[in-house]
């Protein structure tokens, strides 16, 4: 039949290139101090009956989550690939981190319901508290910042999380707003207003940030990847005559695997083909693991079930 298989090999078939432990103890202490964080405003939030120091303490608490998991990403990441796992573990964070998501939008709502029914009615709340565990928390997001400021440059989920972080830092600013104007002016109705706005911005946070994961869970090619150009490319090769069947999607963040069929013209060499179209392949496409099966021109492709010929 003429049928050549070739795979194309980054060393470490299945693993995700991440650096060693670097930043892995910052990273814990960050995740730490949030976790800590989180819990003073809630009970603190409760105490004073401030909606938003809890919806502030719910978006540090996201933060903490978004740590945790590029933490366990990192570490899952360096276990080798197994035959039951081929591709490695990379792809675990991309569940966790739609999971958390989920779990975040309904905290969101939740927080934005309890908000609306405090329009109505706004409860006397304690501005001097408020405006102290703002403050605190204000202190914390820049500490944390600050923190995973250079683990950041190394990983795009820690570069997320430390994003997160300076967003927090804002909204912080915001509740110490509200607790100066419940506590200068007595205007209660500005605890439920930030809390919508707080409640806002994560889901606009979440909906910046869920589409790349649910592309990545639903196999989808990367965004921004012209699928004809990529196909017009490969047909383009020396010896290449077109290409079909062709899949694109992302293993994780960082890996993007592609299978084909190349249509070889008559007397061409499949294996110098597929080697020019694999190094065209992570010049100009940053892929480099592929599998490119090769067919002759004008024979049935075995994976045409119509048996249509080429």
């Amino acid at each position: 039949m003429g049928h050549s298989h070739s795979h194309s090999h980054d060393g470490g078939h299945g693993h995700a290139h991440l650096p060693g432990g670097a930043g892995d103890g910052t990273i814990l202490v960050a995740v730490v101090v949030n976790l800590a964080l989180t819990g003073a405003q809630i009970i603190g939030g409760y105490v004073a009956d401030s909606t938003a120091l809890i919806a502030d303490g719910v978006h540090n608490l996201s933060d903490a989550l978004a740590l945790v998991l590029a933490f366990g990403a990192r570490r899952l990441a360096r276990r080798p690939a197994s035959p039951d796992m081929s591709y490695g573990w990379g792809r675990a964070e991309i569940v966790a981190a739609f999971v958390n998501y989920i779990a975040l939008i309904a905290v969101s709502v939740w927080l934005g319901i309890e908000a609306l029914g405090r329009l109505i009615e706004p409860p006397q709340v304690a501005g001097g508290l408020v405006m102290a565990l703002a403050g605190f928390a204000l202190l914390v997001d820049m500490a944390t910042a600050a923190l995973v400021w250079r683990a950041s440059k190394e990983s795009v989920n820690i570069r997320a999380a430390f994003l997160h972080n300076l967003a927090d830092a804002a909204v912080s600013v915001a509740v110490i707003l509200g607790g100066a104007l419940i506590w200068a002016f007595g205007w209660n109705l500005a605890d439920p207003v930030l809390t919508l706005l707080i409640s806002a911005v994560i889901l606009w946070h979440i909906g910046r940030e869920i589409g790349p994961v649910m592309r990545m869970l639903m196999l989808a090619a990367p965004a921004g990847v012209d699928h004809a150009a990529l196909a017009g490319a490969m047909a383009g090769v020396e010896g290449v005559a077109g290409a079909h069947h062709l899949h694109l999607w992302q293993i994780d963040e960082r890996r993007t695997a592609l299978s084909a069929h190349l249509v070889m013209r008559e007397g061409a060499d499949p294996v110098l083909a597929v080697r020019r179209v694999k190094a065209l392949l992570r010049r100009d496409f940053g892929i480099d693991h592929a599998t490119i099966e090769t067919e002759r021109a004008g024979e049935a492709c075995g994976d045409d079930h119509a048996g249509h010929r080429h």
